[in-house]
């Protein structure tokens, strides 16, 4: 399993990025992110992406998973910076 760069979700079934941080184009289930569109297409830094992301109220994009007594605060320890 893999970890989101920007929210912290650590099961991914894929890398965002690949070799020389080459973007993969997956999106996250939690935040909704895509690598290589919403940084390199739209110009979001990960942080920027975050705030915006928790500011609409932090929603799943995909609820079948999001685990049972999820917690933002937890998984957003997850971030390596």
């Amino acid at each position: 399993m893999f970890t989101c760069k920007v929210c912290g979700f650590d099961k991914l079934e894929w890398p965002q990025y690949l070799e020389e941080d080459k973007p993969n184009f997956i999106i996250c289930d939690c935040c909704g992110f895509q690598s290589g569109y919403d940084d390199l297409d739209q110009g979001l830094t990960f942080e920027e992406y975050l705030d915006k992301w928790i500011k609409r109220g932090a929603i799943w994009v995909d609820n079948s998973q999001k685990p049972k007594n999820w917690s933002l605060e937890k998984q957003l320890k997850n971030i390596k910076k």
